[in-house]
């Protein structure tokens, strides 16, 4: 058996290990000093290269030395995160090197003074290192929690894996951000999170945000740096038999031509792969490309109501497929609503009341349907809600929309709220 070469071990090699154990649920080997800590989860670190050696080369290999500092200072090299497992007092004297370097004075003073050869080890659990379960996620429960109708959302999801990028826009509170996400479980057949990234653009994003671009390092000087869907990207080219879901919320309150540069071009289900690679704007040597992977799926949402948004233009629009959501106080609301344990009375009032004031908003020829007011303010209800759990939402969400919707008009507003209040 070969010994490991840690040279020969990138970041990819560590992340396409990382994936393969979590996917397996493999049991490894506990470290006894030391851990790699990555998206919330704990790995020990010869263990970890090992592994990853053997995506390098395929061939197994095993330490010949002890792992020990190099290794670890190897992975937080190439960006990883090495944390101890215990408290710094009890570190044995040959990681005195490792705490001159991480510990604070006081810590420093206690380690180099406890006594050297004598201090015991104490034998610690064994750690078994496994991935989160995933919850799986099913056509049903998404209908049971979304109110749209099967062939909708069959439709939906057609759409989603024919152009691989959708926007789903809609008034405010018609449940954009929720469905988003569902729609990210039901493609991949359960709730996975870790294959999902969500952003929010705004008016001061930009492409070296999202893209590349050089900003300051901590001694002051500009280092060229990746964003944030580049990063996401190069995580799915890693993993090429899943599928990866980047949301984004509030498209268009960016520039997003700007944000997307070069990248609106590979957006196109029929431009992805490493056959349209291309340089990137801040590209330092023409060998130097970037493509979008062929299973990254990009979902935005649009918020009609919003008044500072930014239009999209047509190449944008024609590269994504886009879904329009609506108020959804139909009899799956009700029967939810009554799932709940909500009144009655009130589900009926909440349906009715709301009816009528979308419909005065999509009349009114300074606001029109794409202001109305969608159902998800009143999908989490507590067990057994009443009058008093409406009327705060009343109070304390509905109304400030309404003053900003009619703010030259304040006795339309107190006429409305008059109306929607019970009790």
């Amino acid at each position: 058996m070969t010994a490991i070469q840690l040279k020969s071990i990138t970041r990819e090699h560590i992340l396409q290990a990382i994936n393969h154990i979590d996917r397996q649920q493999i049991n490894l080997r506990a470290s006894t000093v030391y851990d790699v800590v990555y998206k919330g989860k704990r790995y020990p670190p010869r263990e970890l290269l090992r592994l990853a050696h053997q995506v390098a080369s395929g061939t197994a290999a095993e330490w010949v030395t002890s792992a020990g500092i190099t290794a670890n200072s190897y992975l937080e090299k190439l960006g990883f995160s090495v944390v101890n497992k215990r408290p710094l007092f009890l570190l044995p004297p040959e990681d005195d090197k490792v705490v001159t370097e991480v510990a604070v004075p006081a810590e420093i003073a206690l380690a180099l003074s406890s006594p050297s050869p004598s201090l015991e080890l104490v034998a610690e659990p064994k750690i078994t290192y496994k991935a989160n379960k995933v919850e799986s996620y099913s056509l049903v429960q998404a209908l049971e929690e979304i109110f749209l109708e099967e062939h909708q959302l069959q439709s939906l999801m057609a759409a989603l894996r024919r152009k691989m990028n959708l926007i789903l826009q809609g008034p405010p509170g018609t449940g954009k951000s929720f469905l988003a996400k569902r729609l990210a479980f039901l493609d991949q057949g359960r709730q996975d999170l870790d294959r999902i990234e969500i952003v929010q653009f705004h008016s001061n994003y930009a492409y070296d945000d999202f893209i590349q671009g050089y900003r300051p390092d901590t001694e002051g000087k500009f280092k060229l740096t990746n964003g944030v869907f580049y990063n996401f990207c190069q995580r799915a080219v890693t993993d090429p038999e899943q599928s990866y879901y980047f949301i984004i919320e509030e498209i268009n309150r960016g520039n997003v031509s700007s944000i997307f540069g070069e990248m609106l071009f590979l957006l196109e289900a029929d431009k992805r792969g490493p056959a349209f690679a291309t340089s990137l704007t801040y590209g330092q040597s023409e060998s130097e490309k970037f493509y979008i992977p062929e299973n990254v799926f990009v979902i935005g949402t649009m918020n009609t109501a919003d008044r500072a948004l930014t239009l999209l233009d047509y190449a944008l629009r024609r590269r994504f497929a886009f879904f329009r959501m609506e108020p959804q106080f139909n009899e799956q609301f009700h029967q939810y609503l009554l799932s709940k344990n909500v009144l009655p009375d009130l589900v009926i009032h909440i349906s009715n009341s709301l009816t009528k004031l979308n419909q005065r908003i999509a009349d009114d020829s300074n606001l029109g349907p794409g202001f109305r007011i969608g159902h998800s303010y009143f999908s989490n209800p507590p067990l057994g809600s009443g009058f008093k759990w409406f009327n705060g939402i009343i109070e304390n969400e509905i109304a400030p929309l309404l003053e900003e919707y009619w703010f030259d008009n304040p006795k339309q507003v107190a006429v409305q709220l008059q109306k929607l209040r019970v009790g």
